[in-house]
């Protein structure tokens, strides 16, 4: 475990990658890309969230990481359905433009550990505390998914 005056030097060890896909089937379709989306370059958007692992009634048992997992790919698998574009993946069509796939080819999903404390880490400047290692990089698709 890395102490408090030894942050950035924390590591963090994937455990599990896996594809997490729709609920449901989809059928497979195309949506052509915005203007908007034609003219601006390619960005990948880095986002994480932190949630109270004890979270529910004060007198419920204590959950375990991976029946924490188990309910997170359960409800992506359900959120997908509706927002199955997310399931998705970028393809060029035959006049070089990019469009979009809607095939559920689903989300990479990642089950990491993290060798820190949260409570250690500067949130108020995430690029210095931790230097992109609690967001996944996208390999393929639309959206990557990482647990920690």
């Amino acid at each position: 475990m890395v102490s408090e005056g030894d942050v950035k030097s924390f590591t963090v060890r994937v455990r599990k990658r896996e594809v997490v896909a729709s609920a449901l089937p989809l059928q497979e379709h195309w949506l052509p890309l915005s203007n908007l989306d034609l003219l601006l370059p390619p960005v990948d958007v880095g986002v994480f969230f932190c949630y109270d692992k004890n979270i529910g009634p004060v007198m419920s048992k204590p959950t375990s990481f991976a029946s924490m997992v188990g309910v997170l790919k359960k409800a992506l698998a359900q959120a997908l359905i509706s927002f199955y574009a997310f399931a998705g993946e970028l393809v060029t069509n035959f006049e070089g433009e990019p469009e979009l796939l809607c095939n559920n080819r689903g989300v990479d999903f990642v089950e990491a550990f993290a060798d820190v404390e949260l409570c250690l880490l500067d949130l108020y400047n995430p690029d210095d505390s931790i230097e992109g290692k609690l967001v996944p990089s996208k390999k393929h698709g639309v959206l990557a998914v990482q647990v920690a």
